[in-house]
């Protein structure tokens, strides 16, 4: 009887702590601008305006991936009723971003609502040109509503491989078992992968496989809409073929029955930079978790003491899971190792619209005027919108530092589907250049030369934004070319290698496991045999 009194009790606490906390945040959500019905449907317009004016992606995806984001936006503007609150208002908002299928369109997290008011605001940075500092303030409320109102907690560890979601690891729910490696088929009662497919508003961005002709997201379970009656219904099979239903309430989540060491993925913000010699080899590693400028100097470093000991035939640079930063990071060390300069052909397109002419200070006068700003381009584009490109032959990427080290092996980039902005230019170099070489899977995401990403803020919500203003058409013969997803020699994780690197202990980019067990790894050292026979 005192157990049962003790649970109920426990019970009580959390609830009333959960409903403390929901209380909270919807009392902070009181200080940003109320807004009338009139206000709520011109701070759409505006929205709606801005990505028509500065995004080219939304007119990708319309005519190469049939994603209309005009149809979604007026069903969504739509909804905005005279009684419409301002959680639903951001709600609509937030699904109107999403509906861009864009990795760089996005309501700004506290990330770079930090940058901002640290950086950005007081070195009068230009992406944050227009937008009054005084709005931030308002950023970190809306951001903290979305996180924890719109969004679940709950954690499957699934992965997208060769087609198919699978989960890495046993768990239980509710004193039932789910063993590891089961396939999911349907999610509340549809077909996964034509679920996955209706979630444009409301995950993004979606991946494309393009092989399988299909999008996919391994947190898709996270938006709090899809939970039918408060439960989310998903069916797996196992490798008998046996069927394993979970219906699973908002809000839980399951228990998994074995550690998970490592999760496959983006890299996190703490991830060091890990560098290692292999003597027999000759490879000099360097595994970089995101583009900081210092980690560039920390490889550059490592690589100089390693290479003045002489011996070194080729250079990995590892950035699986990078999410991207500064294009100056790896041009810190390839600088030191290369003897010619680095050129490849740019052709990169933005919309001439009145909002750029403005960001980007020109006009149809300094397009003409400028030798590598035109109105067309010789390679495939976009039907719309009007565009203006930026076209340079032989572009100097990288140049060639005065004092470079001993160094003419090749440079090996291994890469997976999680890399991202500077991340993929990196890998886009290694593709258009002879001296460094990719391997891995490529991001099944709209990939090319990016740019910095301008902020924006609507009217009288004061919700800020950003978006992508630029893409890449270098070298496209199609519009299919455009979406800039390459890899010089694909090597795919298996199931199997999916789940042992995230049970191990071991330390998956030390030494010992590259060599043994990384399929990527392994090819390089299958290439450099070959190359040195």
């Amino acid at each position: 009887m005192k157990i049962r009194l003790f649970v109920i009790s426990f019970l009580l606490i959390v609830l009333n702590a959960n409903a403390q906390e929901q209380d909270s945040i919807i009392a902070k959500f009181k200080d940003v601008p109320q807004l009338t019905y009139k206000e709520m449907l011109t701070d759409h317009d505006s929205l709606v305006s801005y990505f028509q004016q500065a995004s080219p992606i939304i007119y990708f995806n319309k005519e190469v991936r049939n994603i209309d984001f005009w149809n979604h936006a007026k069903n969504l503007r739509n909804q905005i009723k005279e009684n419409t609150t301002m959680p639903e208002y951001l709600k609509l908002v937030n699904k109107t971003i999403n509906s861009a299928q864009d990795g760089h369109s996005q309501i700004l997290g506290n990330f770079h609502l930090d940058i901002m008011k640290d950086n950005w605001f007081p070195n009068k940075v230009q992406l944050v040109k227009g937008i009054d500092s005084s709005d931030v303030k308002y950023g970190y409320i809306y951001r903290e509503y979305l996180n924890k109102r719109f969004s679940t907690k709950l954690d499957l560890n699934l992965v997208y491989t060769s087609g198919e979601y699978y989960n890495l690891l046993p768990f239980s729910y509710k004193n039932k078992t789910y063993p590891a490696s089961m396939k999911l088929i349907d999610c509340n009662n549809t077909k996964i992968h034509q679920f996955v497919n209706s979630l444009t508003e409301l995950v993004s961005p979606l991946r494309w496989d393009r092989v399988n002709n299909r999008v996919y997201s391994i947190d898709f379970y996270s938006p709090a809409d899809i939970y039918e009656n408060d439960t989310l219904r998903l069916t797996f099979l196992d490798k008998a073929n046996k069927k394993h239903q979970l219906n699973i309430k908002k809000n839980d989540t399951v228990k998994f029955l074995q550690k998970r060491n490592l999760k496959y993925g983006y890299n996190s913000l703490s991830e060091p930079v890990t560098t290692h010699y292999f003597d027999k080899n000759k490879i000099f590693y360097a595994k970089l978790p995101m583009m900081k400028e210092e980690y560039g100097d920390t490889i550059n470093n490592r690589l100089e003491k390693t290479l003045k000991k002489g011996g070194v035939g080729a250079v990995v640079i590892d950035i699986r899971g990078n999410p991207g930063g500064s294009d100056n990071t790896f041009n810190k060390f390839l600088k030191k190792i290369i003897k010619d300069t680095l050129k490849v052909d740019i052709a990169i397109g933005r919309n001439f619209s009145p909002y750029n002419k403005w960001f980007f200070e020109i006009n149809k006068d300094s397009i003409l005027n400028n030798p590598t700003y035109h109105f067309k381009a010789d390679v495939a584009t976009l039907d719309n919108p009007e565009m203006y490109y930026i076209v340079i032959p032989d572009y100097t990427y990288v140049t060639p530092d005065s004092i470079t080290y001993p160094f003419d092996g090749p440079i090996y980039i291994l890469q997976d589907r999680y890399i991202y902005s500077s991340a993929s230019n990196l890998s886009n170099l290694a593709k258009r250049s002879d001296r460094l070489i990719s391997i891995g899977e490529t991001p099944d995401l709209l990939s090319g030369l990016q740019t910095g990403t301008p902020i924006l803020s609507l009217p009288f919500s004061k919700i800020l934004f950003r978006l992508e203003p630029q893409i890449d058409f270098t070298n496209s013969k199609t519009k299919l070319d455009i979406f800039q997803n390459n890899v010089e020699h694909h090597i795919s994780y298996s199931i199997e290698f999916l789940y042992e690197r995230t049970i191990t202990k071991e330390d998956v980019f030390g030494k010992d496991f590259l060599l043994r067990k990384d399929p990527m790894f392994k090819k390089v050292l299958d290439l450099e045999k070959k190359r040195k026979k």
